[in-house]
């Protein structure tokens, strides 16, 4: 891993390390942009249906936060779940919310898998903090066990990537100068697997307004969100103005 690379992952790592409790504590244990439901049980139930995921499979949740949709796949009676993250605070806050959680402190790239294989890897808005795809997608498809399959959903740039500085959605926090957004065209062509499901917007079926008021609004959140990002050097914009630069897609690779 290059230097570029290592300095990527802390600030990151700081990042969740710092604000993760304000995110469980004021928005939930689904630290994503758009949900398809708030509650994770909810969530995981429709994330199941577009995953194909059964009670049967084992699945891995690649940066997965604090175990929000690892909990909810539990709940949903699907009990061979393993998660990645970097952040020690977000297990320790992920145990606090279930003690029964897998969650292991890594870089994922850098992770010992031990030789276990997955029926599903899923990644709920995590895959763009890959500053090198190509070499992450060779590692999945080694944990891929037969049959196996890759559930991704996130971000996607509406037209292109470079629209998402034009209108300023970098301001939503520090962390996003290290996140990549990609069309659903360079999604589809980086991973190079057949596409069996997902949509390529997903605005009627998910919600980000509680991420835009939560973010962006008034409360402690907020206000220390805009603190790290003037000292990052940053702006917090009061708004997007009725544009959003990016659409939610979600894709199925096998």
């Amino acid at each position: 891993m290059g230097q570029q690379e290592k300095k990527a992952q802390m600030e990151i790592k700081d990042y969740y390390d710092r604000f993760s409790d304000a995110w469980l504590n004021e928005y939930g244990s689904l630290i994503q942009t758009s949900l398809f439901a708030d509650k994770p049980k909810d969530f995981a139930q429709v994330m199941m249906g577009r995953a194909m995921i059964t009670p049967q499979h084992s699945v891995l949740d690649v940066g997965c936060g604090v175990g929000g949709v690892m909990l909810g796949l539990m709940e949903n009676g699907v009990l061979d779940v393993t998660g990645v993250t970097l952040s020690s605070r977000q297990i320790e806050l992920g145990r606090e919310l279930d003690a029964d959680l897998n969650m292991e402190l890594a870089d994922f790239m850098e992770w010992d898998d031990r030789g276990r294989k997955f029926d599903r890897i899923i990644f709920c808005e995590s895959f763009g903090y890959f500053t090198e795809p190509s070499k992450l997608i060779d590692k999945i498809r080694g944990l891929l066990a037969p049959g196996g399959m890759v559930y991704v959903k996130d971000l996607c740039a509406v037209n292109d990537p470079d629209l998402m500085q034009q209108v300023g959605l970098e301001a939503i926090g520090n962390l996003w100068r290290w996140y990549n957004i990609y069309t659903t065209q360079e999604m589809a062509w980086m991973w190079g697997m057949k596409r069996i499901g997902g949509g390529d917007n997903l605005w009627r079926e998910t919600s980000c307004r509680k991420f835009i008021e939560f973010v962006m609004g008034n409360g402690s959140f907020a206000k220390a969100h805009g603190e790290e990002l003037a000292n990052a050097g940053m702006k917090q914009q009061p708004a997007w103005n009725g544009q959003v630069p990016v659409k939610t897609s979600d894709f199925l690779f096998a």
